[in-house]
């Protein structure tokens, strides 16, 4: 089973649309082509991240985890007026690498999945070298794009972060995280074939300053190395 879906683009305005909706420039790439990109609601939180698959001009998919094409679907639908386009939603085909080949892969890249856009995160909650490879600064306006602009520009840093940690023991996500008054949460958990476990976890800026943060079992308290 593949670990990730398409949102389908197709139409004369597929390319067009998308450059105006995505974070990462398209406009000079030459089909084919794939770059990684976030899709943003308006007020700056991340809806989605993935891989943008430009085909031609006409036919673009965006590849993101399961169970975040519907969210990126309704956000696209939402602001697709007077543009000649078709969305539809499809598995992913098999042999898909990189970012998104399976749950390790992608939390070993830092890519959210449906648990951690639930915590409301911003591009620049995401760890450097995904925001880095996700968007582009020197674009023109996009959904989301003043918050972004902003935050580079002041070097700020969000409320809450996502870090990659390993653990040595399996966590269930949900598990909280950090100092008990800012509820860090682990958001995804994967094993290791070499050992041990890799996970996502959403902490507070200043617990995700440290090398290393308290997770809080029903059995206990383990520590989770930050990555």
């Amino acid at each position: 089973m593949s670990a990730t879906e398409l949102v389908e683009v197709r139409g004369p305005d597929a390319r067009s649309y998308l450059q105006v909706q995505l974070s990462q420039d398209l406009g000079g790439a030459a089909p084919p082509a794939s770059l990684g990109s976030l899709l943003l609601d308006p007020n700056g939180t991340v809806v989605a991240a993935g891989l943008v698959h430009l085909r031609s001009d006409e036919d673009v998919d965006l590849e993101v985890p399961l169970g975040v094409a519907a969210l990126a679907l309704a956000r696209l639908q939402r602001f697709a007026l007077r543009v000649r386009v078709d969305f539809g939603v499809a598995a992913a085909p098999a042999g898909t690498r990189g970012w998104l080949a399976d749950e390790l892969a992608r939390i070993d890249a830092g890519i959210p999945g449906v648990r951690e856009l639930a915590a409301g995160l911003v591009a620049h909650s995401l760890p450097p070298d995904v925001l880095e490879a996700t968007v582009s600064f020197t674009k023109g306006c996009y959904p989301g794009q003043e918050l972004v602009a902003r935050m580079h520009a002041r070097g700020a840093a969000a409320p809450y972060t996502l870090r990659r940690a390993r653990l040595e023991a399996p966590v269930s996500p949900g598990a909280e995280a950090g100092d008990p008054r800012f509820k860090g949460t682990v958001t995804s958990v994967a094993p290791d074939p070499a050992g041990g476990f890799h996970a996502l976890v959403v902490l507070h800026r200043s617990d995700a300053q440290g090398a290393t943060v308290e997770v809080r079992t029903p059995s206990g308290v383990l520590e989770a190395v930050l990555r």
